[in-house]
């Protein structure tokens, strides 16, 4: 009897402990799929992550340049990369699915947002 109860204990602290872990990286998952300006600001290698969200919650098209540098920081045109007049760009991270780097081109007609696209290198 004791055996068994000791089973059914040490079952149910495994399926805790499983249970735990799994909530854990859930909760942490959802953390950096979320935009924040400052785990954008302080996180650059994990932008692609959140971009999906920052996309989905803030409709870019029509924004000032002083909006989207209020938003997203300085951008990144000093790495040379995708660089065009009136574009802005902004490093994301590795790529999701490969190695390459991926990147937001933000371009501008004047002073507002025209369009944005992805890109890798």
């Amino acid at each position: 009897m004791k055996g068994e109860i000791r089973k059914a204990k040490a079952g149910i602290l495994v399926f805790a402990i499983i249970f735990a872990l799994i909530l854990a990286w859930s909760i942490r998952s959802a953390y950096w799929h979320s935009f924040s300006e400052r785990k954008w600001a302080n996180h650059p290698e994990k932008r692609a992550k959140m971009t999906d969200d920052l996309l989905r919650n803030y409709d870019l098209i029509g924004m000032s340049k002083e909006e989207i540098a209020g938003l997203l920081g300085t951008n990144n045109n000093d790495y040379g990369y995708f660089n065009q007049e009136n574009r802005w760009v902004y490093y994301l991270g590795s790529e999701r699915t490969i190695m390459d780097s991926e990147w937001l081109l933000i371009d501008f007609d004047w002073d507002s947002v025209r369009e944005y696209s992805m890109a890798v290198d």
